[in-house]
């Protein structure tokens, strides 16, 4: 206990004077890791986050605002230390503010990780405070950085035309490569990328469990942890902010976070293969806003 204690120690005191020192995060492109506040004016609800996360569809060569592959709310209710993780199909038919209507993966290309946010709170009515994007280079950066997550696969997968995923069914290690494959892969499920976004806040949670058992093996960790985000990541958030967010995160048991992908049906738009999320969100929305937790 005394050797946790210290360590713990050891480490706060690293963040309080010690950021002068560790100097500017790293440039990121769009294939690394950017995070910003949603408004400027930035008022988080009392007892309450909410946390944007894109995964972006980036390779070398392609700017920020490239389109969104993945897209979820997090949310942590400060006071239960309860939390949820809302998924949403990437071509889900949406209003855009000041574009009209689309899918909502369009909403990133067109103005960025900010319009995707405002996108999401007309569509919810849930405020958010911080966004994450993470482009591929960024994801296995990270994976391979803090030595793989465990993660027990369904059935076997075998994507060789799309994500390149080939992985037996059981609990495993998924290394950084395997891991971007198995996040990416759509091919694999019956729904496609309904499955795979439910899949991807699978995925999630099996971060924060590694995240949270690695941190209370050595509180140390944590330092670990946000010194790979520094080196992989651009944002405007202080060293403080960043901390009081990493340490909120670890004290909330995977247990106790929901995941839920919204209901969709299946539709088109003239040509284009589209989904219609259901009226019945709205619920769902409304109870996730005021819990903080699914």
């Amino acid at each position: 206990m005394i050797k946790r204690t210290a360590a713990l120690l050891t480490f706060v005191t690293l963040v309080a004077v010690g950021a002068p020192l560790i100097g500017s995060p790293a440039p990121a492109s769009g294939q690394g890791v950017l995070i910003g506040r949603v408004h400027e004016d930035f008022q988080p609800a009392k007892g309450k986050i909410f946390v944007l996360i894109i995964g972006n569809d980036a390779r070398e060569g392609n700017p920020d605002r490239s389109r969104a592959d993945a897209i979820h709310i997090a949310g942590i209710n400060t006071k239960t230390m309860k939390g949820g993780i809302l998924n949403f199909p990437r071509d889900s038919w949406v209003p855009i503010p000041g574009h009209g209507s689309g899918k909502m993966n369009e909403a990133l290309y067109d103005g960025g990780p900010r319009l995707l946010a405002q996108t999401l709170e007309q569509q919810t009515g849930i405020r958010l405070d911080y966004w994450v994007m993470v482009g591929f280079q960024g994801f296995t950066r990270i994976i391979g950085d803090i030595n793989g997550v465990e993660y027990k696969v369904p059935f076997p997968v075998h994507d060789p035309r799309g994500s390149g995923a080939n992985l037996d069914r059981g609990r495993q290690r998924l290394g950084a490569r395997n891991s971007l494959a198995f996040v990416r892969t759509r091919h694999s499920f019956p729904n496609g990328d309904i499955d795979r976004s439910t899949n991807q806040g699978k995925f999630l949670i099996a971060m924060l469990h590694k995240l949270r058992s690695s941190v209370h093996r050595d509180p140390a960790e944590l330092m670990r942890w946000i010194s790979t985000t520094r080196e992989n990541a651009r944002f405007d958030l202080s060293l403080g902010e960043l901390f009081r967010l990493s340490l909120l995160t670890t004290q909330v048991k995977p247990g106790n976070v929901g995941n839920v992908t919204v209901p969709v049906s299946l539709g088109s738009v003239g040509a284009a293969s589209v989904v219609f999320i259901s009226p019945s969100a709205r619920s769902l929305y409304q109870r996730f806003k005021q819990r903080g937790s699914l």
